[in-house]
C-alpha cells in the first residue's frame, strides 16, 4: 500500500514572523521583479534520492533547508517503494528538466540505473539498459556546465534483502557464502574450502547466479561513474560501501576502483568508504557549504573506545578514518582545539564509563559550542545508556544534530549549521548580492535564517523519534505483532495496516513526550540578518506526519512541524543555567565542601542582571547569593562552594542553583532559570582503573576482558567480564599500593548469577579467605569482613549457571570508622 511522505519543500512556521512572508507577495510598480524582490531561499538544489525511505529521501532535504536551501526532488510515486523499484527511465527524465531550474545537481546513480537500492542487489536491469539511462548524467551536464554535479554509486553489499520466503530466506547463507568466497578463492584459505562449498551446496544456483551478475554489473558502474569524473561529467563522486565487514567480494572490488581512480588521476574528487543511506546527504551538505562559502573545523572525541581502534558494525575500515573522510567530504577541517567551530562527540561500543563523556557534552552545550552527537556505538539506533546520561543534562534540541542511524548524518547537519551562522555573519549569504540593502531583503534574510533553524530543529527531532523512541522502545512490538499474527516482518502482506497503527500510536505519545522534555523552549541563534543576530525559542508542536516507511518494521517515518517564535513573551527565560558537574560524591556522614560551578549563558542579544543563589538541603551551608551581569550572548562562569553536612551512606540529595534576571536596564519582566546538580555519599573505591587499581584474569571471551570490572560502568552491557565455559574461573585486582578495606561488592548478571565463589584478600603477601559464597541467586552481593590492608583481591568462581563468569563491576571499600 503507498503512503504518503513529506519531499516538498517546508513552508515557514514561525510566530511573529508572519509580516515576513508577506514581503515575498509583491514588487513596486514598475520595477522589474528581479531586482526588486528578495530572494525566498539562498539556493535551489536537483536531487535524485537513493530510493524513497526517510533516510535516504526526506534527510537530503531536510540538511538542505537546514542550510537555507530549497531541494527539488521527484514526485515520490517515481521513487517505487521496497520491492517495487521506482522508475529509473522517468526519474532521469525529472532530473534533466529540473537539473536546469537548480543552482547544482546530487544523483544517486542506484535510483537513475536500476530505480533504488534494493533494485541494485538483482541482476533485473542489464548492465546495456543501467548505462543507457545514466546517459542522462552526460546530457545534463553538457545542458548546464557550469553546474555543479555530485553523484554517489554504491558497490554491493554481502548479501540480498532478507524475508523469510523466497529468495531472501537465503540472505544468510549468502552472506557466508560470499564471506568464504573472499578466504577462500582469493586469500587461498584451504581450512575454509569444506565449509564453503558446504554453504554453496545449500543456495540455490539461480540466486547464486543472480547475485554474481548483479555484482558484476554493479561493479562495472562503478567504473562508469569513475571515468565520467575523469571527463569532467561528474565533478564530485563517492563509491559507498554498503553494509560490509573484513571479507567479502568488495574488498578486490574496491582495490580496483582505488587503482583505477589513481590511474585516471581523480582521487580528490573520487571517495570510497563505507556507507549508503548518507551519501546522499553528506552531498548535499557539501553543496551547501561550498555555497555558503565556509569550512568549519571539526574537532572530534570518542567515548568509550577511540575511533583509530574501533570499526563500527557493518563497516570495514577504522571509524576514525570514516569521520575523517565524512569531514573531508564536506570541505570542513579537523582540529583539535578548544575554538573548533563544532564538537563532534563521537559514541562508541566497549567497556569503559560513559559518564564523562556525558559531563564533556554537558560542560560544551552550557557554554555555547556547537555540539553534535554521532552515536554509532549501537548499529541503527541511539545508545540508550547514553541518552539517560544526557537527559538529565541538556535538552536534545540544543545540540547540532545526534544520529543513531549513521554519524554522517550530525556530521552533515553541524556542518550546515556553522556554515549558515558564519556566512550571515559576515554577510556572504548567497543569492544576496551587495546591493540587497533596505528592509525587505533584512526582512527576507530573517525569514531564511528563521525557516533554516526550524528544518534543523525538526531534523534532530525527526532522527531522535526514530532511531531512538521508535527503534529502542516500538519496534520489537511492531515485530512480534507481525509473528504473532502469522506475518513476515520483514515483509509484511497480512496485517501491515494493523502493525502500522500500532506503530504510530504508540510512537506518537512517546515522542510528543520526547519533544515537551526535550526540545520545547529551547532557545535558537538563527545568524545574522544584516542588522542584528535572530534569535528565537521552539515554541510549539503542530504536528507529526507517522507511517511505516516500507511494509516492513525497520525504519518509521516521523516527519514533525514545528513553530518557532521571535516573541518575548514566548520566552521563559532570557539566560540558561547549567550547574557543574550533574554529580558529585562526598565520604559519608562527613561535613566537607564541595564546589560546583554555575555556567550562566546569555541567549539573547541585550544585557541581562542575574542575582545567582543555591537551595540547600536543611542543614547544609549555601554560597551567599551574588550579582552577575551578562553582555549579549556572553557566557559566564561563577564557582559555588556548598557546606555538606553529614550526608548518609548511599544516600544524595539536590542542590539547586537559581538565577533570578531581567533585561537592562528597565527590567520589565522577570525570569528565573535553574538548574541542579546532585551530591551523593559513597565509599571510595579501590579498585578502580581510575585510582590506579589492574585487573587480571584466567581468561575472557571474546572483547569481555577483565578490565570492564574495573572501569566505573555497572550497567552497560558491553562493559562486563564474561569467559568461555571451564570448571571455575579466577579474577584478581590489584590496587596501586596497601590498602584498608573491608568490603566488596560485586555487580552481576541478572539470572547469570555465580551461584559458587570464594573472595580472598592478598595480606602480607599472603592469600586470606575473606568471605566464601553457595548457593547465590542473588545479583549485587555484598561481602563484608574486619578491615584488612591488602594490596589486592581475588575472586575464584567455583560454580555458575552455565560454566561461565559473568560480571560487570567489582567494589572494594573500607566503610568502618576506622578507616578514616
Amino acid at each position: 500500500m503507498r503512503r504518503t511522505r513529506r519531499l516538498t519543500p517546508r513552508t515557514l512556521s514561525v510566530i511573529a514572523a508572519a509580516a515576513v512572508a508577506l514581503t515575498f507577495a509583491v514588487a513596486p510598480a514598475g520595477t522589474p521583479a528581479a531586482a526588486a524582490a528578495p530572494p525566498a531561499n539562498l539556493g535551489r538544489l536537483a536531487v535524485v534520492p537513493l530510493d524513497d525511505r526517510p533516510f535516504t529521501a526526506h534527510t537530503p532535504v531536510a540538511v538542505a533547508e537546514a542550510g537555507g536551501h530549497e531541494a527539488l526532488t521527484p514526485p515520490k510515486d517515481l521513487l517505487g517503494e521496497y520491492f517495487t523499484y521506482g522508475q529509473a527511465d522517468a526519474v532521469g527524465a525529472w532530473w534533466r528538466k529540473a537539473a536546469a531550474d537548480a543552482d547544482g545537481s546530487v544523483v544517486a546513480a542506484p535510483m537513475l540505473a536500476y530505480g533504488g537500492l534494493v533494485a541494485s542487489r538483482t541482476c533485473q536491469t542489464s548492465l546495456a539498459d543501467a548505462r543507457r539511462r545514466l546517459a542522462v548524467l552526460d546530457e545534463v551536464k553538457r545542458s548546464n556546465p557550469d553546474k555543479p554535479l555530485y553523484a554517489f554509486d554504491v558497490i554491493m553489499r554481502l548479501t540480498i534483502e532478507p524475508t523469510s520466503s523466497y529468495p531472501g530466506i537465503h540472505s544468510g547463507p549468502i552472506r557466508r557464502w560470499a564471506v568464504l568466497m573472499d578466504q577462500v578463492e582469493n586469500l587461498g584459505q584451504e581450512e575454509r574450502r569444506a565449509e564453503y562449498e558446504q554453504v554453496a551446496s545449500e543456495i540455490p544456483e539461480e540466486i547464486k547466479a543472480d547475485f554474481l551478475c548483479a555484482r558484476a554489473r554493479d561493479h562495472q558502474i562503478n567504473r562508469d561513474m569513475i571515468e565520467r569524473v575523469a571527463k569532467g561529467t561528474i565533478d564530485y563522486l563517492i563509491l559507498g560501501q554498503d553494509d560490509a565487514t573484513e571479507h567479502g567480494p568488495h574488498r578486490l572490488e574496491k582495490a580496483g576502483l582505488a587503482a583505477l581512480t589513481a590511474q585516471l588521476g581523480v582521487q580528490d574528487r573520487v571517495r570510497i568508504y563505507p556507507g549508503a543511506d548518507i551519501l546522499g546527504a553528506l552531498l548535499v551538505a557539501k553543496h551547501v557549504t561550498e555555497r555558503l562559502g565556509a569550512a568549519p573545523t571539526v574537532d572530534v572525541e570518542w567515548s568509550r573506545t577511540p575511533g583509530e581502534q574501533w570499526v563500527a558494525p557493518y563497516q570495514d575500515v577504522p571509524y576514525a578514518t570514516l569521520v575523517d573522510e565524512y569531514v573531508r567530504t564536506l570541505g570542513a577541517r579537523s582540529s583539535d582545539g578548544p575554538d573548533a567551530d563544532i564538537l563532534l562527540m563521537a559514541n562508541t561500543a566497549g567497556g569503559g564509563d560513559l559518564e564523562p563523556f556525558a559531563d564533556r557534552i554537558h560542560d560544551a552545550v552550557a557554554r555555547g559550542r556547537l555540539v553534535a552527537v554521532g552515536d554509532d556505538a549501537l548499529a541503527g539506533k541511539v545508545d540508550a545508556e547514553l541518552r539517560s546520561l544526557l537527559a538529565p543534562r541538556i535538552r536534545f534540541g540544543e545540540l547540532a544534530g545526534w544520529s543513531g542511524w549513521n554519524i554522517g548524518l550530525s556530521i552533515s547537519q553541524s556542518v550546515v549549521r556553522a556554515a549558515l551562522l558564519q556566512a550571515s555573519r559576515t554577510g556572504r549569504l548567497p543569492n544576496f548580492p551587495g546591493r540587497s540593502k533596505g528592509i525587505p531583503f533584512q526582512q527576507a534574510r530573517q525569514a531564511i535564517l528563521l525557516n533554516a533553524a526550524t528544518a534543523h530543529v525538526e531534523l534532530t527531532l525527526q532522527e531522535l523519534a526514530h532511531t531512538d523512541v521508535y527503534r529502542n522502545q516500538v519496534l520489537s512490538q511492531v515485530q512480534a505483532y507481525a509473528r504473532d499474527n502469522g506475518d513476515d516482518p520483514q515483509y509484511m502482506t497480512k496485517v501491515f495496516e494493523g502493525a502500522n497503527q500500532l506503530a504510530v500510536q504508540r510512537t506518537r505519545a512517546l515522542a510528543d513526550q520526547l519533544f515537551a522534555d526535550e526540545f520545547a523552549g529551547t532557545p535558537l541563534r538563527a545568524g545574522n540578518d544584516g542588522r542584528h543576530e535572530v534569535t528565537a525559542v521552539v515554541h510549539r508542536l503542530t504536528s507529526w506526519q507517522m507511517t511505516l516507511a516500507w511494509s516492513r518494521y525497520q525504519e518509521l517515518e516521523a516527519f514533525p512541524t514545528l513553530a518557532l517564535s521571535t516573541a518575548p513573551t514566548d520566552r521563559g527565560a532570557l539566560l540558561t543555567v547549567s550547574a557543574l558537574p550533574l554529580r558529585t560524591t562526598v565520604r559519608p556522614d562527613s561535613d566537607v565542601d564541595t564546589r560546583i560551578t554555575a555556567v550562566l549563558r546569555n541567549d539573547v542579544g541585550t544585557p541581562v542582571t542575574a542575582q545567582l543563589s543555591a537551595v540547600v538541603p536543611e542543614g547544609w551551608v549555601a554560597p551567599a547569593p551574588t550579582e552577575v551581569r551578562l553582555a549579549p550572548f556572553a557566557v559566564v562562569e561563577v564557582p559555588l562552594t556548598v557546606g555538606v553536612r553529614g550526608l548518609a551512606a548511599e544516600q544524595s540529595a539536590t542542590v539547586r542553583v537559581d538565577a533570578a534576571h531581567g533585561v537592562l536596564p528597565d527590567q520589565p519582566r522577570q525570569f528565573t532559570a535553574s538548574a541542579t546538580t546532585t551530591v551523593g555519599a559513597v565509599w571510595r573505591n579501590v579498585a578502580l582503573a581510575a585510582e590506579g587499581a589492574k585487573a587480571s584474569a584466567s581468561g575472557w571471551w571474546r572483547q569481555y576482558m577483565p578490565a570492564h570490572v574495573i572501569d566505573g560502568n555497572r550497567v552497560s552491557s558491553g562493559s562486563r567480564w564474561i569467559t568461555d565455559p571451564a570448571d571455575s574461573h579466577w579474577l584478581r585486582i590489584d590496587f596501586v599500593g596497601a590498602e584498608l578495606v573491608d568490603t566488596v561488592r560485586l555487580h552481576q548478571y541478572g539470572g547469570y548469577e555465580l551461584t559458587s565463589y570464594r573472595i580472598s584478600g592478598l595480606v602480607d603477601g599472603t592469600w586470606r579467605v575473606l568471605d566464601e559464597v553457595t548457593g547465590n541467586t542473588t545479583q549485587v552481593t555484598t561481602h563484608t569482613f574486619t578491615p584488612v590492608r591488602a594490596t589486592a583481591v581475588r575472586l575464584d568462581v567455583l560454580a555458575s549457571r552455565d560454566r561461565q563468569a559473568r560480571l560487570y563491576e567489582i567494589e572494594v571499600t573500607c566503610r568502618a570508622a576506622s578507616c578514616g
